[in-house]
């Protein structure tokens, strides 16, 4: 029997480090209070996920619109709405549209643990959860009828599904969209063996949370690889895109370059591409030409794939030039154009 106080020790000592590397305060969001913008205002509101977590948007309003579209935005993998969304729907707000840009539950400003959760089957009942909420507080202050998706990167794809899915979407803006995953990220070896075990032990439910690292450079272990990421090692390393130097600070709620293991579990439940032939409504594809992360040819083909129900905007840039840049603005231009036609009133108006 001595083997069994062997194996306690051994377990006690893995909770021990597991318990060490999990802990991940949560900064809780001060919310903002109502400000003036680029024609209109801005104000953060509150609604419950599916299983009663507070959710934080910023609700977007434009100036003199009786009854505007509503544009429902959520960051890209493992983002928060303060990474740049805003830009984007000021650029919208000035074309008469109102926008709620919201967290994923366990990120940013929303409540939920533990933090960093990244599950396509857990966002898309998010932004279920803020249609919810549009279509059954907002009635006042915009038109439900008229709800558009915007997603970027891995919310590209989550918007794409999520209108798949439903009949009362009128548009999606799919930025860089994660479609399917390109071969040069799919683990391998050794690779895959970390993370397997990984996210088997934190689904255990017996060990505190285990995380893996989330943006890592090319050779490096982390979930998503790209020239254009910081270094696991830290965002004050080499940085491959000026977003990340021009990220807030300190960001929204404490953000940390991890993932709760258990999220890669979920990953494949639900590809986008494969659900490209349900979207009914318009879509606006963008694509980056130099993206490392998100094939510029997968853009290409879920445009064609789509045919006469969308259009494409590509840009000669990496997959962050699309947030700042030289071409934010053109794109920005390009897209609040998009949610404009499409979002009018059926009268035209």
């Amino acid at each position: 029997m001595i083997w069994l106080p062997v194996v306690l020790a051994l377990l006690a000592v893995v909770w021990g480090v597991l318990w060490r590397r999990s802990r991940f305060p949560w900064v809780k969001s001060p919310g903002r209070p109502q400000q003036r913008g680029r024609g209109g205002v801005v104000r953060t509101v509150h609604f419950p996920a599916v299983d009663g977590t507070k959710l934080e948007g910023w609700l977007f309003l434009p100036d003199d619109v009786h009854a505007p579209p509503v544009v429902l935005m959520a960051p890209g993998l493992g983002g928060t709405k303060d990474g740049f969304l805003e830009e984007f729907a000021w650029a919208f707000v000035e074309r008469g549209l109102a926008v709620l840009a919201f967290d994923y539950r366990c990120f940013g400003g929303s409540e939920g643990f533990p933090r960093h959760w990244v599950a396509p089957p857990r966002h898309r009942e998010d932004y279920e959860a803020a249609i919810a909420f549009v279509q059954r507080d907002l009635g006042e202050s915009v038109d439900s009828s008229r709800i558009a998706l915007w997603g970027s990167s891995f919310s590209g794809g989550t918007a794409l599904v999520t209108a798949a899915r439903r009949d009362d979407v009128r548009a999606v803006v799919a930025q860089c969209p994660y479609l399917k995953t390109p071969p040069r990220l799919e683990p391998r070896g050794l690779s895959m063996a970390r993370f397997v075990f990984l996210a088997t032990l934190d689904m255990l439910g017996v060990f505190p949370p285990v995380y893996v690292p989330l943006f890592g450079r090319p050779g490096e272990w982390a979930f998503a690889t790209s020239v254009e990421n910081p270094s696991v090692a830290g965002l004050d390393g080499p940085l491959g895109s000026d977003f990340w130097r021009l990220l807030p600070k300190p960001p929204l709620g404490g953000w940390e370059n991890r993932m709760l293991a258990r999220g890669l579990a979920t990953l494949d439940e639900s590809v986008p591409m494969n659900e490209l032939d349900k979207v009914k409504c318009s879509v606006l594809f963008v694509a980056a030409h130099r993206d490392d992360m998100v094939p510029r040819a997968y853009v290409e083909e879920a445009h064609a794939r789509l045919q006469d129900r969308s259009e494409l905007a590509g840009y000669d840039c990496g997959h962050f030039d699309l947030y700042v840049g030289p071409v934010h603005a053109e794109n920005a231009r390009r897209q609040a154009d998009f949610l404009a036609r499409e979002l009018r009133s059926r009268g035209g108006n």
